[in-house]
């Protein structure tokens, strides 16, 4: 059976590199809606003074062909509705998504 893997807006982080490395390798279709593009970790730095901090990025996320996912997101292969319930997801695929 093809494997899926349903995305949308909110869809974030290294759940992109997942969907990524499995699209680039072509072991999965992507359907739904174009991710949400965190691509960077970062981590505050408080100011010696107490008054702020400063957001430090200490991580990229790339995709295994090298792309930066960063405010891009992950594109899908085939736009679905995403609107489904959680317990029925097979709900928001039409079957053009399972035709090679």
């Amino acid at each position: 059976a093809p494997l899926v893997v349903l995305v949308d807006g909110n869809t974030a982080s290294a759940a992109e590199v997942m969907t990524a490395a499995l699209q680039e390798n072509q072991r999965a279709v992507v359907a739904g809606e174009q991710t949400f593009g965190k691509g960077i970790v970062q981590t505050i730095r408080q100011l010696e003074n107490g008054n702020g901090g400063v957001a430090v990025t200490i991580a990229r996320y790339e995709t295994p062909e090298h792309h930066d996912i960063n405010k891009q997101g992950i594109a899908v292969d085939v736009k679905t509705r995403t609107d489904c319930e959680k317990v029925d997801a097979l709900a928001c695929l039409s079957p053009e998504v399972f035709k090679n």
